[in-house]
């Protein structure tokens, strides 16, 4: 290790101790004004010993003018280009001192821990984001609040609608009165880290970065949307399940159980299986029971809600002689709150785990993130009978109510 790299490893752990100093509580202005001396007299160090080292190395241009190592990389090293030049070499395993240094800067400042791994660049999470909506999210419904801590909380108000704000004069002595309601309800987060390993082809890690960068954000964006879709549905499945016998069940719950405000927002969200039977209802004229969106004439509506339909695999099917679907009727939205701390951090090994015994290299990813149920009146977790006596019966009710009408 050479003298600029034993310095930029002192950096590092310096400020690795310094963030640990700023999160601990009751620390004094006299302790911020010694570690940030501390850093600044490092910060100095490392200065001078890459003027030490430029002056050795510069070379000549064709004018005649001399250019040192730093010119020839520009003085914004910390640019999102820098950044991605850097990132990559790192997972290719072939990161210099000024990579560690531009990676170090960048990590540091957004929390990462001295071992997490490198954080992908602004530019490549923004395609991952892009990627994900072409995918089958859920993500999309909720509320997603941005944060940058790993614990915190949130206040989010109730029933907002239902509370009309107070008529007051400003010459009266009680001013503006405080109101029972709305709720603000405080959500408290805890950031968790959730992570898997991708092996990488050694020929994809020669190749160019373009082809890399695309591969890793194809997986990354599944696995996300995976990672997402999973918590968004424990949280579902907390919820009492109510069983759908008919359809009058159905307009009950939109009409009646949910709040008119919530109502008007609902979508309804089922499986392969609950979107594959209501598809094939019919009333008594042979008219689907289902209705073409019109904004959209590829989904379909319910009562004129849109159907949000998930793979059997993600949103399962209960039973087995008397099937039941899942079909939650509601607003997410309101329903629940995703914390996303929007992070995600790569770190490659080509001697950890098994990557060494078969001569490839693995990559780790990790991604932070919760998810916490808000108002669990805003939804409601109904199942559909798909197979067996329930679903005849339902079947029945659907040409019956056209029955009815005439």
């Amino acid at each position: 290790m050479t003298k600029l790299q034993q310095l930029q490893q002192e950096m590092f752990n310096l400020k690795s101790e310094a963030k640990n100093t700023m999160e601990r509580e009751g620390i004094t202005e006299s302790e911020i004004k010694e570690v940030t001396n501390r850093i600044s007299e490092l910060q100095a160090k490392i200065n001078l010993q890459k003027e030490l080292e430029n002056s050795g190395t510069e070379v000549n241009n064709r004018n005649g003018q001399q250019l040192g190592r730093g010119n020839l990389d520009g003085d914004n090293t910390d640019s999102n280009a820098r950044y991605e030049e850097a990132f990559y070499n790192t997972l290719r395993g072939r990161a210099n001192a000024d990579d560690i240094e531009v990676l170090e800067a960048r990590n540091l400042n957004s929390g990462v821990e001295a071992d997490g791994g490198c954080l992908i660049p602004v530019d490549q999470q923004t395609e991952i984001n892009e990627l994900k909506r072409t995918y089958t999210a859920l993500r999309g419904l909720v509320t997603v609040e941005q944060v940058r801590t790993t614990t915190g909380s949130r206040v989010l108000e109730q029933d907002a609608e239902h509370t009309p704000l107070e008529e007051f004069t400003e010459t009266g002595e009680e001013g503006i009165k405080e109101t029972s309601a709305p709720k603000f309800i405080p959500v408290t987060y805890a950031i968790k880290n959730y992570g898997g390993i991708l092996p990488i082809p050694r020929t994809l890690l020669q190749d160019q970065t373009a082809n890399l960068r695309s591969y890793l954000n194809k997986w990354l964006a599944k696995k996300a949307v995976a990672t997402e879709n999973s918590l968004i549905i424990a949280i579902l499945n907390t919820l009492t399940k109510v069983q759908v016998e008919t359809i009058d069940d159905v307009k009950d719950i939109m009409d009646v159980t949910l709040d008119p405000s919530i109502s008007a927002l609902a979508k309804v969200i089922t499986n392969q299986d609950g979107f594959n039977y209501l598809n094939k209802l019919k009333d008594s004229q042979g008219n689907y029971l289902l209705e073409k969106d019109p904004k959209n004439p590829t989904k379909k509506m319910l009562n004129g809600k849109e159907i949000f339909v998930l793979s059997n695999r993600t949103l399962k099917t209960t039973g087995t002689t008397e099937k039941k679907a899942p079909l939650i009727i509601g607003s997410l939205t309101e329903a629940i709150v995703l914390f996303d701390r929007e992070t995600i951090e790569l770190k490659s090994t080509d001697v950890g785990g098994d990557a060494f015994k078969k001569n490839r290299v693995d990559m780790r990813a990790i991604m932070r993130l919760d998810v916490k149920k808000f108002d669990s009146a805003a939804v409601v977790f109904g199942q559909i009978p798909i197979v067996g006596t329930a679903s005849v019966a339902f079947k029945q009710s659907v040409e019956e109510k056209d029955t009815k009408k005439k």
